[in-house]
């Protein structure tokens, strides 16, 4: 297999509805779309949806240079078998060159063309495949809790069939929210906090005793990654309240993963595909996991398209200790438009471009070809 041409879609992914947390709103999809080809006509696909204050990317600086700049090395180069791109990703990810959302579309693309050329095994980096049944996390954003809203998302929750509800804090009428939400399940539904790092601690442990009588599971990302005493307060927080805490915008990245599992804080990683750089990368932040006794958990970003779902789908497909890829259900309807459409063969997904996306859906495009591609040194293609 022997790519020979990336393109880069630029996507506008408008939602059916509005999706609101404390750190950010947004009422659609800001997607990057690569797409690798090779010799033999196949075209594989990846996705970009970078979260400035989940991993400091931008799509604006992706489209204008990062992705530019991994398509020029990634075109021309030469993969027989799965063993020379595992080789060629475990490289380039020891290098850090590429932050985790660019480096996790441009992975992904390149297993799609392996898979599509029948020479990619998912189990040689993620394991078996499971042989349990996934739970289902639905997520709920933050919105009034007048009695009526509640209700409504309360019914959303158990008509998607969920087993755990994740629900967004950050504002003032978060505890008659999620009391209001509990009284509609009669408090038979678990439920996950998830702050996005905008509480204080003060915040945080008033918000905890407040619901102390709910079935909290745990609180994700209560106070802001970037935050110097961080270590100290979640220490504080936890064992003060003895709720699990959740590590999302703090781990994104291996280094970060072996950092916290050595200087403690958080009881359990959320592992996302899109943020953590890819499928080889979030295999190794979650071994980290698990040899240092911390609980895994799996996430999807909001509004991500069948691309990044498909990667998401085989993380949870091949990891028996997650017990579920949270919002994954939600992701298939939030989308008022889908970019491609999907034949599934077993794990390899070959998907078609609709028209749209090179229209209405598309508001820029480029095209890296190997007319532009420098010379490369030759242990690159071992």
């Amino acid at each position: 297999m022997r790519v020979t041409g990336c393109e880069l879609l630029r996507l506008r992914l408008p939602f059916r509805s509005a999706f609101r947390h404390a750190a950010a709103e947004r009422s659609a999809s800001d997607t990057i779309l690569v797409v690798l080809e090779d010799g033999e006509g196949h075209r594989g696909f990846g996705e970009i949806l970078a979260r400035s204050y989940v991993t400091g990317e931008t799509n604006d600086e992706i489209f204008a240079t990062g992705a530019p700049e991994l398509g020029a090395v990634v075109v021309g180069l030469r993969f027989d078998n799965q063993a020379a791109l595992l080789s060629f990703l475990l490289a380039e990810l020891e290098s850090q060159r590429w932050q985790p959302a660019l480096f996790g579309g441009f992975e992904a693309a390149l297993i799609n063309l392996l898979e599509q050329n029948g020479r990619w095994d998912p189990s040689e980096i993620l394991g078996p495949r499971r042989t349990s049944a996934p739970g289902n996390c639905f997520t709920i954003g933050l919105g009034e809790a007048s009695e009526e809203n509640v209700r409504r998302r309360a019914r959303e929750a158990r008509l998607s069939g969920a087993t755990v509800v994740k629900v967004k804090v950050g504002e003032e009428n978060d505890v008659a929210r999620l009391h209001g939400l509990n009284q509609c399940w009669r408090g038979a539904m678990p439920l996950r906090l998830d702050a996005n790092g905008m509480l204080s601690p003060d915040g945080a442990r008033a918000l905890l005793g407040e619901c102390a009588a709910l079935p909290i599971q745990s609180l994700e990302q209560p106070y802001a990654a970037g935050d110097s005493e961080l270590t100290a307060k979640l220490r504080d927080l936890y064992a003060q309240t003895g709720v699990p805490l959740v590590a999302d915008e703090s781990v994104c990245r291996l280094d970060e993963a072996r950092r916290w599992a050595t200087s403690g804080g958080y009881q359990a990683f959320n592992v996302r595909v899109g943020k953590c750089g890819g499928l080889l990368a979030s295999s190794r932040i979650m071994n980290v996991a698990r040899t240092s006794g911390i609980r895994l958990l799996g996430g999807s970003m909001v509004g991500e398209s069948a691309v990044l779902r498909h990667a998401s789908e085989l993380l949870l497909l091949h990891s028996e200790d997650l017990p579920y890829v949270e919002g994954l259900r939600q992701n298939r309807s939030l989308l008022a438009f889908e970019p491609v459409e999907v034949v599934a063969y077993g794990e390899t997904a070959v998907f078609h471009l609709r028209e749209e996306s090179r229209g209405s859906c598309c508001v820029a495009r480029k095209r890296i070809d190997s007319a532009f591609i420098p010379s490369f040194e030759p242990e690159r293609n071992a």
